[in-house]
């Protein structure tokens, strides 16, 4: 269902500008929609993705225009739109807390919004008017966003390797020589003098030799250390800024005098 009057508020200009799009399809008009916030950098983040008519609350033209008045100008423009004393109260204190208000009046013959006097009954008559002049300015916003990653991954290598290992073995040596043939006495072969260590007459030498067996063993050859550091980079971006500017034109016999007492922040810097 279509309602006549809508208020509501955001903390971020992305959930606004998803919340305008979807007031569109259900068949509001853009140009019925305004918007109330704090700061300009966060208006020219509106504007820059919409053509919705944003009002700043701090910018300095805006409180310079309604110095006569004692209200502030979130009062006075809050005060021209259809809501009740307090909805004012309660979305004032939001735009002043940062937050983004969102007016939308789709019945605008019932009431005109005016962002810069207010519709009051005791405001009284002057000829003099105020033409409020916009221009764009840029403002840098800087987004951390993931640009690659490095993966370092561990497996294992395999080469075969040869080591010469030198090893001692025992060989055993005999010699024979002649005998001095003296005559041995009462020698009985059935029991003969000489015995081993074993029985009969047998001689057993042990043969002793080395053999080698490989052992590994896991040992650190290597550490990889990963460290990361912050470099700047300067980049160049250009964008095209629009600004209002006036040109006054006399017709017939208009005596017309233009003082200029402007004074631009970039110029007293």
């Amino acid at each position: 269902m279509k309602h006549a009057i809508i208020s509501e508020v955001f903390d971020h200009p992305e959930a606004l500008l998803n919340r305008t799009v979807d007031l569109k399809r259900e068949g509001y008009e853009e140009e019925d929609m305004y918007v109330l916030v704090k700061r300009a950098d966060v208006a020219d983040a509106v504007r820059r993705h919409s053509n919705l008519y944003v009002l700043v609350t701090d910018e300095p033209g805006t409180v310079a225009s309604l110095v006569t008045s004692s209200e502030r100008p979130i009062e006075r423009w809050l005060k021209s739109m259809r809501l009740t004393s307090e909805q004012q109260d309660r979305f004032a204190k939001e735009v002043e807390q940062g937050r983004l208000f969102l007016y939308v009046d789709a019945d605008r013959s019932e009431q005109q919004f005016n962002a810069t006097s207010s519709k009051t009954e005791t405001a009284p008559k002057t000829e003099e008017q105020t033409l409020a002049l916009h221009e764009e300015r840029l403002t840098i916003e800087k987004q951390a966003v993931q640009a690659g990653e490095v993966v370092i991954n561990r497996h294992v290598a395999e080469t075969e390797q040869e080591i010469e290992v030198p090893v001692r073995r025992e060989q055993v040596h005999v010699e024979r020589t002649t005998g001095s043939e003296a005559v041995v006495e009462d020698y009985d072969f059935d029991q003969p003098g000489i015995r081993t260590i074993d029985e009969g007459d047998h001689l057993r030498i042990q043969v002793i030799e080395e053999r080698a067996f490989i052992v590994k063993r896991p040992v650190v050859v290597e550490e990889i250390i990963v460290r990361k550091q912050v470099t700047e980079d300067v980049k160049t971006m250009t964008e095209t800024l629009r600004k209002e500017e006036i040109e006054v034109t006399e017709v017939g016999q208009a005596d017309v005098t233009v003082e200029d007492h402007t004074t631009r922040k970039d110029e007293t810097q």
